[in-house]
């Protein structure tokens, strides 16, 4: 199924991922770094059920930058990952209208130095706590295509891929402190985050590594940081989990084809350095594309009865109907909801 923006305004372009807030009303943000909310749905036509037409609304403009995840706390106010900006908050109940304030953009390490939020990718909340949990995806810095003149959000994401550094971080904000600390390391491209209902676990993707990573927040494992999850069909994107099962759901945005595995376990380490080298001179034009496709997995992501595991894979192989599925969101429908950055329509999967 799909939902398509009623009318022709053209605000719903480049919906990255979904977010409801405590009402259950949805809202994503778009390519023009404008938060909208989508409301009002209904049937396209009466001979086609798969097909719905929503009413899309500017709520607020987020200002220059490029906003992608974001998640309510148990107010009002919106947490948002901005590329551009680091993570940001809007608060829709201030008046006499909401103000985008920047929460993060820089932190500060154990040994004293500052380090920057230079891609900030994807938020979630603690339900008990309320710490903000976000991904600093990379330390390739965001610029403009000049060819375009847009923000080139997957040029960064790319050279990651290709030099293979791990520089992906996981970190978390508080608050009640206005502290930010380095809870996770090591991901080649830290993309999607998701908490469980009890905050126990934070999960995040590595994209290029196709891993969904584990971090314990209480437990005998706290503190500790595990794989859990490989050998996924595609690069892996936004994840979301239940808070009423034990499932989590992960985005695929694109095949992980053999050539592309291939260049993530080349050996002898000097061959890997050689092929990246030619690959990172290649004029940004010429750097690899993904092939059209869409992807979403369904895991078990463990408990004291079950290792986790992947219960099941729903695929596009040609990203004909839809494509670049970068944000999976459970809705209070029990349905998933498919965000993308090329799309401007809502994917919409009934798995139960």
């Amino acid at each position: 199924e799909r939902v398509e923006e009623e009318g022709s305004p053209g605000l719903m372009v480049g919906p990255e991922t979904l977010i409801f807030d405590n009402n259950g009303t949805m809202y994503t943000l778009t390519e023009q770094s404008k938060l909208v909310s989508i409301t009002d749905f209904r049937q396209k036509r009466d001979d086609d059920a798969s097909i719905m037409t929503a009413k899309v609304t500017e709520v607020a403009d987020l200002g220059i930058g490029r906003s992608i995840g974001g998640k309510f706390d148990s107010g009002s106010c919106l947490y948002f990952a901005d590329i551009l900006k680091g993570l940001c908050r809007i608060c829709l109940d201030r008046t006499p209208k909401p103000v985008v304030e920047l929460v993060a953009s820089r932190f500060q390490l154990e040994d004293g130095s500052w380090s920057d939020v230079t891609y900030a990718d994807d938020v979630d909340i603690g339900p008990r706590t309320g710490h903000v949990y976000f991904s600093d995806a990379t330390d390739v810095k965001l610029d403009r295509d000049l060819k375009t003149g847009k923000w080139d959000i997957w040029y960064p994401s790319k050279l990651e891929g290709i030099r293979g550094l791990k520089s992906g971080r996981l970190l978390r904000y508080k608050p009640e402190t206005g502290d930010v600390d380095l809870i996770a390391s090591g991901a080649l491209f830290a993309n999607g985050v998701a908490v469980d209902a009890q905050e126990s676990f934070v999960v995040f993707t590595s994209t290029f590594e196709g891993k969904v990573m584990k971090y314990h927040l209480t437990g005998e494992k706290e503190g500790q940081l595990e794989t859990i999850l490989t050998d996924f069909p595609g690069f892996l994107d936004g994840i979301d989990c239940s808070f009423d099962s034990s499932l989590c759901f992960v985005a695929m945005p694109a095949p992980a084809t053999p050539e592309l595995k291939a260049l993530f376990t080349i050996r002898p380490a000097i061959l890997s350095r050689l092929i990246r080298t030619i690959l990172m001179l290649l004029p940004r034009g010429l750097a690899p594309d993904a092939k059209p496709y869409g992807g979403v997995a369904i895991v078990h992501r463990g408990d004291e009865f079950s290792k986790p595991s992947v219960k099941q894979i729903y695929q596009d192989p040609t990203g004909i109907d839809i494509s670049v599925i970068t944000g999976v969101t459970e809705g209070p429908d029990g349905k998933l909801y498919l965000g993308s950055l090329h799309n401007d329509f809502i994917g919409v999967l009934d798995y139960q």
